[in-house]
């Protein structure tokens, strides 16, 4: 039963960081994803399901925060949690380095598949705008490898 409390708490808490420093914190459009950031990092230390799971869950208050394309990010990190622990097989997602270089690459990728699925739907290719662009990944990183740290804070492998 605590461990289903820590887990809610996890999940709203996420969302209000999320909200919290996206409305105080972005400058130039340029803020950190916690939301796919955890939701990464949930499917690699506990498989995809759950990251699947909460990234769903994630996605869909995000779309509902943006009344811009309904599902998108739902999709993305639903897919991203699904990519994450399936890759966790072959690639050690519990060394801080592989886990921040695939929180890069998977935010250009959410970019990138939240512009097509734009370009698909609304005729035009939704884009964060450079700033956001080019800062984002970094910050992404850098907020893996500290929710790794304190997720994992004795090192244990």
């Amino acid at each position: 039963m605590i461990g289903f409390a820590r887990g809610l708490a996890l999940f709203f808490g996420a969302m209000f960081l999320q909200w919290w420093w996206n409305t105080h914190f972005a400058y130039w459009g340029a803020a950190p994803q916690f939301l796919l950031a955890l939701t990464i990092l949930i499917a690699a230390r506990r498989g995809p399901v759950l990251g699947m799971l909460a990234g769903f869950g994630w996605g869909l208050y995000l779309d509902v925060a943006r009344a811009e394309l309904f599902g998108a990010s739902a999709l993305i990190l639903t897919l991203a949690a699904y990519v994450a622990g399936v890759v966790r097989r072959q690639i050690d997602l519990r060394a801080m380095g592989p886990l921040a270089a695939t929180t890069f690459l998977f935010t250009w990728a959410g970019f990138l598949a939240q512009g097509l699925l734009g370009l698909t739907f609304t005729k035009s290719f939704e884009s964060p705008g450079w700033m956001s662009l080019l800062l984002t990944p970094f910050l992404n990183a850098l907020v893996v490898t500290a929710a790794s740290v304190i997720w994992d804070p004795r090192g244990d492998r």
